[in-house]
């Protein structure tokens, strides 16, 4: 279960340390700096890749981490060693920028390209780079959201009774015997919709909703 982390939506002042989530980093995965306000910082910002302690960025590390080693399929990494010489791609940042993607002939015996490949951070071209650099911030802020609020990600065992908004009743939520059978059950699931706990249901339910009328009291 990932510890709950959490990107700044709002740019440090200049000279201010931060940590940047990026495979540049090393084995860690991040690096420290000091905020100058670059064009390139504030798509950083953007895509959920600054962090105000490291102790954020190590558990946002550690689940990117995470996630690829268990989405190949998805984000389509290479997995196996290349014939040397073959160009492969990799991204800097990984943070979709269209500077971000960095060509090179692979070289067995080269410790940073072993490096790559065994993370899975080296591709067959920059459009797959680009395509897995989404992937990645999608991933962010879902996760963000999913620790915020406290959604379902796994399918429950069948008979679990889970929650979810319901705006047609004047709690706020209603409640289902879960069936992996039923189609707007899977749905549910699949959107972010469905609570362990009614209290959860009740606050995302509240959320969305003042997201359409700001002036819903808490």
């Amino acid at each position: 279960m990932t510890k709950k982390f959490k990107s700044l939506k709002n740019a440090p002042k200049i000279g201010q340390t931060y940590y940047l989530l990026t495979p540049d980093g090393g084995s860690c995965f991040y690096m420290e700096l000091t905020w100058e306000g670059e064009i390139n910082e504030y798509h950083w910002l953007k895509s959920h890749r600054v962090y105000a302690t490291e102790k954020a960025v190590k558990r946002a590390a550690k689940f990117i981490k995470r996630f690829i080693t268990s989405h190949k399929e998805q984000l389509k990494y290479l997995t196996s060693e290349p014939q040397p010489g073959t160009i492969v791609w990799y991204g800097i940042d990984m943070d979709g920028d269209t500077e971000d993607s960095v060509s090179t002939p692979f070289i067995p015996n080269d410790g940073e390209h072993q490096l790559l490949l065994k993370r899975g951070l080296l591709y067959n071209n920059s459009d797959m780079v680009k395509e897995a650099s989404k992937i990645i911030t999608k991933a962010l802020a879902m996760e963000y959201k999913r620790l915020k609020y406290k959604f379902l990600t796994e399918i429950p065992k069948p008979g679990t009774i889970v929650y979810y908004p319901h705006f047609g009743f004047e709690s706020g939520v209603d409640e289902l015997e879960w069936h992996p059978n039923f189609s707007a059950h899977v749905r549910y699931l699949k959107l972010g919709l469905l609570f362990s706990k009614k209290k959860h249901a009740l606050r995302a339910g509240r959320a969305m909703l003042k997201q359409i009328n700001s002036t819903i009291p808490k």
